[in-house]
């Protein structure tokens, strides 16, 4: 995204509406927790997706970018949606299994996940502070999986496969940097939804069954909160942030994301707070601040991605 001035450092408004996003992103667990038990994760993510494509085609027009791609781009595209499909649906089925805090604890790691991927395929700096980052988040997860053994819970697999979709996440995240050289943001975000939309209803069919789609009033408004709030009003609000401020600073405040899924996790499902719980989602959050600070200092800031852009 070109601008005719530079961006202008983050102000309080600016910090104030960015926490908001990431109230937001951490309550996505506790929306897919609702939406699960009467509609199979696969199919929970294709109706998010469908929700969100107005959204998003709304802002494609309104940022100028175009609402194709080019025919000799349609592979790549085919790509980025199938990782889509992994990725959102590893995130859904495993959050199923899991708590929704645990769960945001464990897909927040994807921003920490990035800066080394980005240092070795893309030649961005990571400093001293960016590898305590990763230390402090490192312990942080291992502290939430080491409360699955031993205590009589069966969150385990649910915490792995969130932690793999976690890492699918910042995979894509590079690729998808790598891409923009081709294909624009909000073009590619519009055409990779609207190619996974078909792929989460076949697989969800196929596999998951579509006669175990049962429809209420809480699924409904959980489908809601992930298609409009979620994928559509957050990244609507992250292009306008992304607009007026540099990106690096905007990341520095995605560390509050976790804490927010422990808490919403606590308050509207009811989950424990175990202290394990609590001081691995600090830890989590420490070190996706240190890590995007430390990013701060070394990225341009028209070349960093904030945590959340095609949030899960």
């Amino acid at each position: 995204m070109s601008h005719s001035t530079p961006p202008r450092r983050l102000d309080l408004p600016g910090a104030l509406i960015m926490v908001v996003c990431c109230a937001f992103w951490g309550g996505n667990a506790v929306a897919v927790k609702f939406a699960t038990p009467d509609i199979p994760p696969f199919g929970v993510a294709g109706f998010r997706f469908l929700l969100s494509l107005p959204i998003l085609a709304v802002v494609c027009r309104l940022s100028g970018q175009p609402m194709w791609v080019r025919r000799e781009h349609w592979p790549l595209l085919l790509g980025h949606a199938l990782i889509t499909v992994l990725q959102i649906g590893t995130f859904n089925l495993g959050t199923s299994h899991s708590a929704a805090g645990r769960s945001s604890i464990f897909i927040n790691v994807h921003p920490l996940i990035v800066a080394p991927l980005a240092w070795m395929l893309l030649g961005e700096r990571m400093g001293g502070l960016g590898i305590l980052g990763l230390g402090s988040a490192a312990a942080g997860v291992g502290l939430v999986l080491s409360s699955s053994f031993g205590g009589g819970d069966t969150y385990l697999g649910g915490d792995l496969v969130v932690l793999a979709s976690g890492i699918i996440f910042a995979v894509q995240t590079v690729l998808q940097k790598m891409t923009f050289s081709r294909i624009a943001p909000a073009t590619l975000l519009w055409n990779q939804s609207l190619l996974a939309i078909p792929l989460f209803f076949l697989y969800s069919g196929t596999f998951e069954g579509f006669e175990n789609y049962h429809f209420s009033m809480q699924v409904v408004l959980a489908l809601i909160y992930q298609g409009i709030a979620v994928s559509g009003f957050c990244f609507s609000v992250w292009l306008l942030l992304l607009g007026r401020y540099p990106a690096a600073q905007l990341a520095t405040v995605a560390f509050v994301t976790p804490m927010f899924g422990v808490a919403a996790g606590h308050w509207l499902k009811q989950e424990p707070l175990s202290l394990q719980l609590v001081l691995g989602g600090v830890l989590v959050g420490v070190g996706i601040y240190m890590t995007a600070s430390d990013r701060a200092e070394h990225v341009p800031t028209d070349e960093v991605m904030l945590p959340g852009d095609d949030a899960p």
